[in-house]
C-alpha cells in the first residue's frame, strides 16, 4: 500500500498533467463541432478496418466449413434453375424473370456480393454490417441473402458500408410460402429463443402442415425474390385456446456463421411503389 502511495506522490506532476490533458481533449471533442466530426469519422473508419481484419482472420480458419456451405449453395442453385425453367413457360407466372409478349425475358433481380464484417445475434434487435455501400450500388431496402436463405434487409448505408436488419430482429417479418400445400398465409418472425428458430402465427387449423416441409418467401414480397428458402417446419403447435395453428420453423441460415451474403435489388420495385402510391391517392 505504501509503495503505491509513494509512487503516486513521486509521479504526481506527470499524472496531473496527463489528467488535465485528457480532460481538455475530451472537452474539445464534445463541444467543438469540427474536431468532434473529424474524430468520429476517423474512429468509425478505424474500427471498420479492424472489423475487416478480424473478419478476414475468422474466414481463414473456417475454410472447411465454408466449403460445405458452397456445396449446399450449389445444390440450391441447381434446384432453382430447374424451377425457373418451369416457371418461364408462357403458361405460368415467372418467379425471377418477367416475360415480354414477344417471348424475350427481362431480368427482375440483380445480385451484389458482400462480406459480413460484424455480426450481432445475442440481442433482441440484431444487425450485421457488410463491406459494401452506396458506391457499390447498395441501397436501403435491398434484401440480403446468405448462401442458404434469407438473412435480412438493408436499413442504413454509407459510401463503403451498410447495416442490415437481421432476421433475428423483433421488427423483422417476411411473408411465407409453403409450396407442398400451396399455402401463402402468415409471416415468419423470430421467436427470441435461439438463433436457429422462428414462428409463423395465425395458420388455419384445416391446413395440412407437416414437419420437414419447406418454408420459402412468397411472391407477395416486393423485397425478397419468391422461392428463397427461409427454413423448414420443425413443429406444429395446436392449442385449444386458439383458433389458429402456430408453426415453429428452423431457419435455413446459420446466423452465427454469416460470412458471405448477397444483396438483392428488385429492378421493378419503383414501378410497384408507384402503383401503390397511385392506389392510395385514388
Amino acid at each position: 500500500m505504501w509503495v503505491i502511495i509513494r509512487w503516486l506522490r513521486n509521479n504526481a506532476y506527470p499524472l496531473t498533467t496527463l489528467f488535465l490533458f485528457l480532460f481538455s481533449f475530451n472537452l474539445v471533442l464534445r463541444y467543438q463541432v469540427y474536431q468532434h466530426s473529424l474524430y468520429f469519422n476517423q474512429s468509425v473508419s478505424f474500427f471498420r478496418t479492424v472489423d475487416g481484419w478480424r473478419s478476414s482472420l475468422t474466414q481463414y480458419f473456417e475454410l472447411r466449413e465454408e466449403n460445405n456451405y458452397l456445396k449446399e449453395e450449389n445444390l440450391i442453385l441447381r434446384k432453382q434453375l430447374a424451377r425457373n425453367y418451369f416457371y418461364h413457360s408462357p403458361s405460368f407466372d415467372s418467379t425471377f424473370v418477367d416475360t415480354n409478349t414477344n417471348g424475350a425475358s427481362r431480368l427482375a433481380y440483380r445480385y451484389h456480393h458482400a462480406n459480413v464484417i460484424r455480426n450481432e445475434f445475442r440481442k433482441r434487435d440484431n444487425y450485421f454490417y457488410i463491406n459494401q455501400g452506396s458506391l457499390d450500388s447498395i441501397e436501403v431496402g435491398m434484401a440480403v441473402l446468405s448462401p442458404l436463405g434469407a438473412a435480412g434487409i438493408v436499413t442504413h448505408i454509407s459510401d463503403h458500408y451498410a447495416r442490415v436488419m437481421s432476421v433475428l430482429n423483433s421488427n423483422f417479418e417476411i411473408t411465407s410460402w409453403i409450396p407442398n400445400i400451396g399455402l401463402r398465409q402468415g409471416a415468419v418472425k423470430w421467436d427470441f429463443k435461439n438463433t436457429s428458430s422462428g414462428i409463423i402465427d395465425e395458420i388455419n387449423r384445416s391446413e395440412a402442415i407437416k414437419k420437414g416441409q419447406d418454408v420459402l418467401t412468397s411472391n407477395y414480397s416486393s423485397i425478397f425474390p419468391p422461392g428463397t428458402p427461409i427454413g423448414k417446419i420443425d413443429r406444429v403447435v395446436n392449442s385449444e385456446k386458439s383458433q389458429y395453428l402456430q408453426i415453429r420453423i428452423l431457419f435455413a441460415t446459420d446466423f452465427k456463421r454469416l460470412n458471405h451474403v448477397y444483396c438483392v435489388k428488385n429492378l421493378f420495385s419503383k414501378t410497384l411503389d408507384q402503383l401503390k402510391t397511385e392506389e392510395l391517392n385514388d
